[in-house]
């Protein structure tokens, strides 16, 4: 639990890869352990041992000699000049050795002997005995290197100062790809250069202090703040204020839920998130600004921004509230007694990016790493930038949400209230005239759009069909198997279900008989084309919202007289 150390480090340390770098302090057991070489099995190895411990030992002596030396430095020269820590390890019983005397092939913490690195503690009666805790000895180290450097001066481009300019820039920035550096140039016999320059030199020059600042500023924000998209092949990003004040989680929290202790309506959900993002936005002033930055590894030694986005903080959380107030939909959930509700809420972006690109493994639906840090990047620019939502990513939603039997019934949902979400808010963004309407998960009678009439009537095949099921039914009805062919042929689809619907609604009483009879005539009745070619033509995505929304009305009305019925009231 304690595992993370501050250790101090040289430039070559920090950033090695190869070859023989020592740390200023604590280090591998190689390089701190004197007597290491005399349990290793090889010559190769005893050699390697030797010429780091000794080029560990010559480094650290300098420290201790010099005049920002520190206690604690001294002991642990005087420590390490004995030559017996593995000795003193392996009576201690941490490390194991053959019946030959040499090393055994065991590991501590998940790390064999030659990797584990050593921190030390110093006991002298002071209430801090931990040296990776101890502030004057940091203060100590950094006096002593700062004054020690020795390299080409030049003008920092960060500082604007004459300072020694650092050749070997950090890694580590982000922990899953440990070895890519944002700053690097050691391809000098390649096409790095690619006649822009005649040396990496000339291409940027930031001093050693200015680069340790940013380097540690960026791998404590990722560590505290970043947001890791994929589970392999990973994309970080982190959104943060300069002046430390406390921002939003990128994808956490930007799934806002509303209450679900009350009826979730579109402006009781409006007022929560006014109130979430008020809790972040009431800290801000007028000239504060929020960044929003992506990191990829393309390669295993080179880390890019794949995105960066600066804005004022106020500018931030208003397209963060119009993108959650425009993208959302209802959901399908389930309370703690597995009784199901419908509550508004915004997709996430990972969701978005699984429903529209991603495949059903099980019971969850997984996209791959690239397909989903490449689409959720192009969503975050959306939101932030104020974009339309792409059209490619609401085509491909509205293909899955129309393959219904390719899910399973919670998956099937989850996709068709995300598919909803994103074309709601596509025809929104485009749609002027109705921006400022607070009720579009409201089914609209007046709307004579071919594709949403369609979609209505899909709802009514459906409904008429599983209101003759028994309890406990789960067969798909014919509407859903077909929805696919109906989404491409809507009018010879619509044909072929109007027949297949006479056998249920001989099943139903006369009452619900006649009153889908009168809904399906008041749709048909509501188109305005009479060529059937025209009507046979494939639907726009606008058809899953009139689908969603009329079959939300039929099961709304089924609960109120179920109701009614509870209540000694007199039914259809």
């Amino acid at each position: 639990e304690d595992s993370a150390t501050l250790i101090p480090v040289t430039e070559a340390s920090a950033g090695r890869s190869s070859g023989i770098a020592p740390h200023a302090l604590s280090d591998m057991l190689p390089y701190i352990a004197g007597d290491f070489s005399e349990y290793c099995d090889s010559e190769k190895q005893k050699k390697s041992a030797v010429e780091k411990f000794e080029a560990y030992t010559a480094k650290l002596k300098k420290w201790e000699e010099s005049e920002d030396t520190h206690p604690k430095v001294k002991a642990i020269y005087g420590y390490i000049s004995k030559k017996i820590m593995i000795s003193d390890l392996i009576k201690a019983g941490l490390i194991e050795l053959t019946d030959e005397g040499i090393l055994e092939k065991k590991k501590i913490s998940g790390q064999p002997y030659e990797k584990v690195i050593v921190r030390f503690r110093i006991v002298d009666g002071e209430q801090e005995d931990r040296t990776w805790k101890d502030a004057s000895l940091i203060e100590s180290y950094t006096g002593y290197y700062l004054k020690g450097q020795q390299g080409r001066k030049d003008i920092c481009y960060f500082t604007g100062e004459e300072k020694t300019i650092s050749a070997n820039h950090p890694k580590g920035i982000v922990a899953s790809d440990y070895g890519a550096k944002l700053m690097s140039a050691n391809d000098a016999q390649g096409y790095t250069y690619r006649g822009r320059f005649q040396n990496a030199e000339q291409s940027c020059a930031l001093s050693y202090e200015a680069s340790q600042k940013i380097h540690s500023a960026l791998t404590w924000l990722v560590k505290r703040q970043g947001a890791v998209i994929g589970s392999q092949d990973k994309r970080t990003f982190i959104c943060w204020n300069p002046e430390g004040k406390k921002t939003p989680k990128l994808f956490a929290e930007l799934g806002f839920d509303a209450n679900d202790d009350a009826e979730t309506t579109e402006v009781s959900y409006k007022k929560q998130l006014q109130k979430t993002l008020l809790g972040y936005q009431s800290q801000f002033e007028e000239t504060d600004s929020i960044i929003v930055m992506g990191l990829d590894a393309a390669t295993t030694g080179r880390l890019s921004v794949t995105y960066y986005h600066e804005q004022a903080a106020l500018d931030f959380f208003e397209r963060v509230f119009y993108w959650s107030q425009t993208c959302n939909w209802q959901y399908l959930k389930s309370d703690e007694k597995k009784h199901p509700y419908y509550t508004i809420q915004t997709p996430v972006f990972k969701r978005i990016v699984e429903c529209a690109f991603g495949r059903e493994r099980g019971s969850f639906i997984e996209a791959d790493d690239k397909v989903l840090k490449e689409h959720t990047q192009r969503l975050v620019k959306c939101m932030l930038e104020k974009q339309p939502v792409p059209y490619d990513m609401v085509h491909a939603l509205t293909i899955r949400a129309s393959t219904p039997m390719a899910y399973t019934r919670g998956n099937r949902e989850r996709v068709l209230s995300t598919a909803c979400a994103l074309i709601s808010k596509y025809y929104y963004d485009k749609n002027t005239e109705r921006q400022g309407e607070e009720e579009k998960m409201k089914l609209d009678l007046e709307n004579q759009d071919r594709s949403y009439l369609f979609g209505r009537l899909l709802a009514v095949c459906e409904k008429v069909e599983r209101k003759t099921y028994d309890r406990g039914e789960a067969r798909d009805p014919n509407a859903i198997r077909l929805q696919s062919a109906f989404v491409n042929h809507p009018m010879q689809t619509w044909k072929i279900l109007e027949g297949l619907l006479n056998p249920y609604f001989q099943k139903l009483r006369p009452g619900s008989r006649e009153y889908y009879r009168e809904l399906i005539s008041q749709i048909v009745t509501s188109f305005k084309e009479d060529d059937t070619i025209a009507l046979n033509q494939e639907l726009k995505e606008t058809y899953l919202l009139g689908y969603y929304l009329q079959r939300a009305e039929l099961n709304k009305k089924r609960e109120e007289k179920e109701e009614e019925s509870e209540n000694g009231k007199l039914t259809e």
